[in-house]
């Protein structure tokens, strides 16, 4: 606001940044305060900018007229500033500057950023081929995911395979020591054994049931004349 010595001030509405294609219309606000006299209440609205190498371009005017207001008090006019904007190199800081018939005030400034183009959609050739190239890989994913799952599923059905094992007859299970168990694949160890055993049974049918060998007999003879020389040698 001014000042009670009627000081004039400019003032700028909206974003402080703006982004905007190349000839595109866009617009910022220009607020104008001053004191309701003659002698301030005749103003032209002029606008510039400064580009990014710090270079000012001219001046250009503005359709902004003052208004009606009330002598000797405080007035506020608000002006639309709708800059040109070429291309790029339009980039800059824009100000809005008021000239009164003795005194120019200028605004703080609205920065405004030029593009040439915005986002372009690629041709429709690239489209169909970035398509493609996408379902082909869903589908490569989605069978190489179904053999995946199978072979796990067929992993867990099939069993593993145990040796079969053959234990003795339980006939033999009173003798000390037992022999391990053998596997059925080991026939001809399997059928070595057996032709002992039955060479051992035929053995033991032919011999008389009470016969003993001649040291067994020579012992006992032996012991028998012992004890009658004991019995003779007490009478």
């Amino acid at each position: 606001l001014p000042s009670p010595s009627g000081e004039q001030s400019v003032t700028h509405t909206g974003p402080p940044i703006v982004v905007s294609l190349a000839n595109k219309v866009i617009s910022f606000g220009c607020k104008i305060t001053y004191l309701y006299t003659p002698k301030y209440k005749s103003f032209i609205v002029l606008y510039y900018y400064v580009d990014r190498q710090n270079k000012y371009s001219p001046k250009k005017l503005i359709d902004c007229q003052p208004s009606q207001g009330t002598e000797n008090q405080t007035h506020t006019v608000e002006c639309q500033v709708t800059p040109e904007l070429p291309d790029s190199s339009a980039t800059g800081t824009y100000y809005c500057s008021v000239r009164w018939q003795h005194i120019t005030k200028d605004g703080n400034g609205t920065f405004i950023l030029v593009r040439d183009s915005g986002y372009r959609e690629p041709p429709q050739g690239s489209q169909d081929s970035l398509l493609f190239g996408f379902t082909s890989l869903l589908t490569l994913l989605s069978v190489l995911g179904t053999a995946l799952l199978l072979w796990k599923k067929k992993q867990v059905q099939v069993p593993r395979k145990q040796p079969v094992r053959k234990c003795q007859d339980p006939r033999s299970a009173s003798s000390p020591k037992q022999p391990p168990c053998e596997s059925i694949y080991t026939s001809g160890t399997l059928q070595r054994r057996e032709t002992e055993v039955y060479a051992c049974i035929e053995g033991e049918a032919n011999s008389p049931p009470f016969s003993r060998s001649p040291f067994s007999q020579e012992g006992l003879n032996i012991s028998e004349d012992g004890e009658f020389g004991l019995v003779y040698e007490n009478l």
